[in-house]
């Protein structure tokens, strides 16, 4: 069987529920290939490795270099024998160059794949806005990767028709075994009129102190607010003036901090009734994926990734809106607004967003 590894250095143990241990995973578990992960951290604390995804080999990558290309091209080359194809996270010039070294080394034995992890700002960016011999030398090399690949249908056709890259829309996925836990019980259960976020609290690109500020003027009624999530140091201040200001909401609006438990997170999405997202920018959004995939309805600002996701079971609002916001949780609280059946809303993520789908089209474009 051939051998695919992923190479983040800068992985830690919640990465391995996310694309970078799922996508190995899964490529190993459906039959693929055998799969295993390399990163800075030492084994001891990817603690997700002997349950989320157990069977998955593990690398440390040498951090013998300040500079983070030459540890992982050295880490290739001492592990040359090991892999049969590499996937690498933010395509670069650098890494492109060590990709196609290998290629050549190994008589193109090694293929390699580029996800790009990428949202709007890259159309932005010097790289796609630039013109010339240049920018055609790059894109030329980039084009030699064996998958190139975006998680939005609108990045893939800026890259091919603005960049002229060859690159393939694969979005990421979930792992739907992950509720088997839940039982008939559970799945008969109401939801309850909870809305949730999941998240770094207090995060500038969450951008949660537009929710805050929705809070103040919504009325609840028997709703209640979670925020799921590390809280960061510097939005406390926020989170007790928020309080000070609206002493009534201190028994409908909760910060539970982290849950590390997944089986806790996973019924605490599934006991919640709509998902928001206020973020300004996201690569994919994998919460809030997770959401959807327990049957949350969406509300979320108006993201490219988001909308794609979501489709028909989300509604959207302009990054910091809160005036839209408001009112359009207010009318899903008046029942204004009628919310699609839970069975509908988990249904289109298990046609678009199942892992197991999702492996199954990475391994279709490399074993061409």
């Amino acid at each position: 069987m051939k051998r695919f590894i992923t190479i983040f250095p800068g992985g830690a143990n919640i990465h391995l529920i996310k694309d970078v241990g799922m996508i190995p995973y899964f490529l190993q578990k459906e039959g693929y290939y055998k799969s295993s992960v390399a990163c800075y951290e030492k084994r001891e604390s990817m603690e997700y490795l002997d349950t989320e995804v157990k069977g998955l080999s593990y690398y440390r990558i040498k951090k013998i270099f300040e500079n983070e290309n030459l540890n992982i091209f050295f880490f290739l080359l001492c592990h040359l024998r090991r892999f049969d194809v590499v996937m690498f996270f933010h395509q670069s010039f650098i890494k492109t160059l060590i990709a196609l070294f290998i290629k050549v080394i190994t008589g193109n034995r090694v293929k390699f794949y580029f996800k790009l992890d990428a949202n709007d700002s890259i159309k932005e960016s010097s790289f796609a806005k630039s013109k010339g011999l240049w920018k055609k030398f790059k894109v030329s090399l980039y084009n030699k990767a064996d998958l190139i690949s975006v998680e939005s249908r609108s990045l893939q056709n800026f890259f091919e028709q603005d960049v002229s890259m060859r690159v393939a829309y694969i979005p990421n996925g979930f792992d739907f075994e992950k509720l088997s836990f839940l039982t008939e019980q559970d799945l008969n259960k109401d939801k309850e009129k909870i809305i949730v976020l999941v998240g770094r609290v207090g995060a500038p690109e969450k951008d949660n102190l537009t929710m805050l500020n929705t809070l103040c003027m919504l009325d609840l009624q028997a709703w209640k607010v979670e925020f799921i999530g590390p809280i960061d140091e510097t939005f406390q201040r926020d989170i007790d003036l928020f309080f000070e200001a609206n002493p009534r909401l201190k028994n409908k609006v909760f910060f539970t901090g982290p849950i590390s438990d997944r089986n806790m997170l996973l019924r605490r999405l599934r006991n919640s009734k709509i998902f928001v997202q206020t973020s300004k920018f996201e690569s994919f959004g994998i919460a809030l994926l997770e959401g959807m995939s327990c049957g949350c309805f969406i509300v979320s600002t108006e993201l490219t990734p988001a909308i794609e996701i979501a489709g028909p079971y989300g509604i959207f609002f302009e990054v910091g809106n809160v005036k839209k916001l408001t009112f359009i949780l207010q009318s899903i609280i008046n029942e204004e607004i009628r919310l699609p059946a839970e069975t509908d809303i988990v249904s289109r993520a298990k046609q678009e967003f199942s892992w197991s789908l999702i492996v199954k089209k990475i391994h279709s474009y490399l074993d061409r």
